[in-house]
């Protein structure tokens, strides 16, 4: 008897499941809709359009032309502060920037074009605007969060993009980042870059820094590294981090744990005066596990200059831990 029945139950089943299942996945969209309103009405007056102009030389007979670069930023301070893609700042003649309609005059507080942010400063604040602070408490997202974007597209409105993370990259073809950036599925059009990348609950995931236009999406710096670059800029107007003076290859042909090992010290160095020597497998720097050539740069990422950071190293059959000091990068290593 219960063979008998059995075909027929699976389908009562299966016709329950197709007559709840349209409900269930509209429930969760509307609730997905929900919180992306919440996240846009909550943070859109933190979204501002910055506008950079750029004079060129008059050339005999012709007259000066003025070059405009247009950015979206966001406000990080009640003071006034901004955050925008230093593609956008640095070197400018003149800076604007745009809220609500009304321009306001601003200042370059520091650039690092590395990672692509500058930070500005208002000489004259609205009346009142949403902050976007950083909680660096936040665990890493995962690949698969949803996010969403405000920017300020060509000379509209803050608008909302939404997507996912797609990964966690630490290089794109043959070009390695300067620490791991986060790929989003939202593509960075004009005037869209520099904009914030937050997750449903309102958290700051990072910022907006590279289109990827091949993928039809954008790389974003995590919010770890942005308030790290944020601060540096601050306090000095400059990137900090620190130069330890060491070079490194890779075991290609072998596949251990850790492949990275110091090809060359650089005389009178940090890693010279730490004790480091050619040869030495690295484990980690600053804390960082340092497997491949590509985790590098997020390990020396965490340098501070006049700061002693980590190093773990294997030398023969032992495991040897030092500390190097990191210095400012000689002008003559500068890239």
């Amino acid at each position: 008897m219960l063979l008998r029945f059995r075909p027929k139950l699976i389908l009562l089943l299966l016709l329950g499941y197709l007559l709840v299942s349209p409900s269930l996945l509209l429930a969760k969209q509307t609730l997905v809709q929900d919180q992306i309103f919440k996240v846009f009405e909550e943070y859109k007056s933190a979204i501002v359009r910055v506008k950079a102009a750029y004079k060129k030389e008059a050339e005999e007979g012709k007259p000066s032309q003025i070059n405009l670069r247009v950015g979206t930023g966001f406000f990080v301070s009640l003071e006034g502060h901004v955050l925008v893609n230093a593609s956008r700042a640095i070197g400018a003649d003149h800076v604007q920037v745009e809220y609500q309609g009304i321009s306001y005059p601003a200042e370059s507080l520091g650039h690092d074009p590395i990672t692509n942010v500058s930070l500005l400063r208002l000489l004259k604040l609205p009346e009142s605007f949403e902050v976007i602070r950083f909680d660096l408490a936040m665990e890493e997202p995962a690949i698969g969060t949803l996010v969403v974007s405000i920017a300020a597209p060509l000379d509209l409105a803050p608008s909302p993009s939404f997507g996912m993370i797609g990964g966690f990259d630490k290089k794109l073809g043959d070009k390695i980042f300067p620490t791991a950036y986060l790929r989003t599925t939202i593509p960075i059009g004009a005037g869209q870059g520099g904009c914030p990348i937050l997750d449903l609950n309102g958290r700051l995931i990072g910022m907006s820094v590279a289109s990827i236009p091949d993928m039809n999406g954008s790389y974003c710096l995590p919010v770890s590294a942005l308030a790290s670059v944020k601060d540096d800029l601050l306090y000095s107007g400059k990137p900090d981090r620190g130069w330890i003076g060491l070079e490194v290859k890779e075991n290609i042909s072998e596949q251990n744990e850790h492949n990275v090992y110091i090809s060359k010290i650089i005389a009178s160095s940090p890693a010279k005066e730490a004790g480091l020597k050619e040869g030495d497998l690295i484990i980690s720097l600053s804390d960082i596990p340092v497997k491949r050539i590509i985790d590098l740069p997020s390990a020396i990422f965490k340098t501070r200059i006049d700061r002693y950071a980590p190093i773990k190293v294997i030398r023969g059959d032992k495991t040897l831990s030092f500390s190097i000091k990191a210095v400012e990068r000689p002008q003559a290593e500068a890239p």
